[in-house]
Formats: C-alpha cells, structure tokens, sequence
C-alpha cells in the first residue's frame, strides 16, 4: 500500500521497475496491495524466513515491496522515510538527533541496519525504529533513553581510553567501551571522573539505559547511534 513506508521509499526513488517479468494483477502478501505483482521467487530466495510476516497470504509482491527486497541489505543504509521524502544517513552519523528530539510521529520512520545482512527497509513502519530482528515504537521514552546513552558513552570512553595501553587495538578499545556500559552500574572509578553534584544525574542516566541492555537488537541500534564515528570516517 502507498502509505507503507517503503512504498513511501519506493515513490521518492522514482518508482523504480524491478528485474522481473512484468507484473500481473494479485495481492502483496506482504502489505496487502492488490494490483500489479510479481512472484517473490522473482526477488527472493525461496530459504527466506521472512515469509511467516507476511500476513496476506500470497508469495507475490506489489513493485514497491519487491524493490525493497531486491535492494541488497549490505546496500541500505540508515534512513529517514517520511510520507514524501527520504534522508540517508550513512553509517547512522547524524540519526541520533533525529532520534533524541522526541517520538517520531505517524509520518516519519526509521530505518537502522546494524548488521546490514537483513532486509530492513520493508519491514519498516510509521512512527516506529526499524532495525535487525526488531520494530519497535519510537515514542518519548526512546528518545529520553537515548539522550541517557549520548550523555553517559563519552564519560565511558574517555575513561577507557584513558585506560588503555599503546598495545590495545581499536577494536579492544571498542568491545572494552561496550561492556561497561552493559554494566548495571558504573565502577566508582568511572564515577569519580565526573563532579560529585552531577554524580545523581550520571547514575539516572545509567540506571534508566537498564531496558535496552536486555534487548540486544535495540542496544545495537542505540550503540550505532551514539558512537562518534573516527577522522576521517573511516
């Protein structure tokens, strides 16, 4: 349906055909649309373990839903889909502002691969983060938990860094970064970098990102969200 976000998608793209024999009248079985289809094993593999989520009950695809699936997950990136627009954000830089502001409303949605091996763009809904394994509802509460991370990760990784030997990799740096902010409360020693006044605000803000570390796709997510990309962007 054209109120679908990657419909929405679809439209701002141009309305792209897709490669495969031309289409004939059906219902989508993953919105719904009856109108012009193709077959799903024109687009995707016949192994995908998606199916179960469609819940028309056909194996064909309307041209929009068949364009979100035929674009590779390792070619979609972060996005922003409104009702006629849609922002990329490369590696998520610049998203979490988005994010941070408030709910998103009934016009907007997200798009955030982590792993970027799944097809994302079509399970996308209005008002609502879509990432790896997960749609979730972006209200209020989201965007004051992700303002709690963006406040609490420099405090975490200047003080790792701080840390660190010269032998240590970035990628040691990261995962040792990662597992302290899992940690139910910070380590006095992480504490004590900040001033004593702001020592009940910092603990707020620990103690409220609990909900998101037991749910692992959103703490990937939040995580993509709120690390400062390195110079150069590489």
């Amino acid at each position: 349906m054209l109120s679908d976000p990657a419909a929405a998608a679809w439209v701002a793209a141009g309305r792209p055909a897709v490669n495969a024999p031309a289409p004939v009248d059906g219902r989508c079985g993953r919105c719904g649309e009856d109108g012009p289809t193709v077959t799903s094993s024109r687009i995707i593999s016949e192994k995908f373990t998606g199916f179960d989520a469609w819940p028309f009950g056909s194996r064909r695809l309307c041209v929009a839903c068949a364009w979100a699936y035929s674009r590779p997950p390792s070619a979609v990136p972060a996005m922003l889909i409104t009702t006629t627009t849609v922002t990329e954000y490369p590696k998520g830089v610049g998203l979490a502002s988005v994010l941070t502001s408030g709910a998103l409303p009934n016009t907007q949605a997200v798009v955030l691969p982590t792993s970027h091996r799944r097809h994302i763009l079509a399970t996308a809904q209005w008002g609502h983060l879509a990432t790896d394994g997960l749609v979730t509802v972006w209200d209020a509460a989201a965007a004051s938990r992700l303002s709690e991370l963006a406040t609490v990760r420099p405090a975490v990784t200047a003080w790792v860094r701080a840390r660190t030997t010269q032998s240590m990799s970035g990628r040691q740096i990261a995962l040792d970064i990662d597992r302290m902010l899992l940690r139910e409360m910070p380590p006095y020693p992480l504490l004590a970098t900040q001033p004593r006044e702001a020592w009940p605000r910092f603990l707020a803000a620990w103690t409220a990102l609990q909900p998101w570390r037991m749910v692992a796709p959103l703490w990937a997510a939040a995580k993509i969200l709120t690390t400062t990309p390195p110079a150069g962007g590489t």
